[in-house]
């Protein structure tokens, strides 16, 4: 029966690592074909995909850092969301963590744009453009968003910077349909405000936050670094996407350029048009 034991055993370990592996995948299923109606699957596969490579930055992050963390889930309009089985041991491993994420997604982002460019391909292009965006906004220094989580080891006093930051980009890009998501974001930031600045100080939250100064320069230098890549991979997609007679926007399919520009400015693109022209 010893062999059975060792059978039952293996079923039970890697049975749940499919299980979890299918809510990720259909999570991320729902997700494209929800989008799909918006944006065209295309847009959307490449969207959701570059959403997954974000969450697997913070998965390979956390299990270097050795903390327990579930698979990641797919929520339509919110993003994704991986949960934390228990609390980070200080600031510092809670800012490595959430860096890895936008470190991958910005890796992506700019594996997307070389592609595009290479290819010709507008709306591979615009994929780049919004997760770029996705990935900046995900760095505005406000817990939960990865930026709160990064400050948090150089000081939690820029997460009061990033709450400006949060009002500012709703007027910066006029995503009014979006106010749902800061005010999602300011809820769940709320009580960590409460606990960090407006409750008494104790012992365990001193020792949190008492990161080296030299890791707190070295973590700054890193969020600085990466929200610069980022704004330059944002810019320069959306500058060749107007450039090339896109409507600034990923919906519908219809909007995208019909390859007679050319994605690279300066130069003439010689495709053929559908019509024959």
């Amino acid at each position: 029966m010893g062999w059975l034991g060792v059978l039952g055993v293996m079923v039970l370990k890697y049975g749940w690592l499919a299980v979890k592996s299918l809510k990720t995948s259909l999570s991320m299923l729902v997700m494209i074909w929800v989008y799909s109606w918006l944006f065209g699957w295309k847009f959307a596969a490449g969207f959701v995909f570059l959403i997954f490579v974000h969450e697997m930055g913070h998965f390979i992050a956390a299990k270097r850092l050795g903390m327990p963390i579930t698979a990641p889930i797919f929520i339509p309009f919110i993003g994704a969301s991986i949960t934390m089985k228990q609390h980070p041991r200080d600031a510092w491993t809670e800012a490595l963590m959430a860096y890895g994420g936008p470190l991958a997604g910005g890796i992506g982002s700019w594996i997307c744009w070389g592609m595009a460019l290479e290819l010709q391909l507008p709306w591979l292009l615009a994929v780049a453009s919004v997760s770029f965006l996705m990935n900046l906004f995900n760095m505005i220094p406000v817990p939960p968003l990865d930026g709160g989580r990064i400050c948090a080891a150089v000081s939690p006093w820029f997460w009061f910077v990033g709450l400006l930051l949060l009002g500012a980009s709703v007027f910066y890009f006029h995503a009014w349909n979006s106010i749902w998501i800061i005010l999602i974001v300011l809820f769940i930031a709320i009580p960590r405000f409460k606990k960090t600045f407006f409750q008494p100080s104790s012992s365990e939250m001193e020792r949190y936050y008492a990161t080296h100064i030299s890791k707190r320069i070295a973590m700054a230098l890193l969020y600085v670094g990466l929200i610069a890549v980022l704004f330059l991979g944002y810019w320069d997609s959306h500058q060749r996407l107007q450039q090339a007679g896109y409507s600034g926007r990923p919906n519908p399919a219809s909007s995208y350029p019909t390859g007679r520009e050319s994605l690279n400015p300066g130069t003439a693109s010689t495709a053929p048009s559908a019509s024959g022209d």
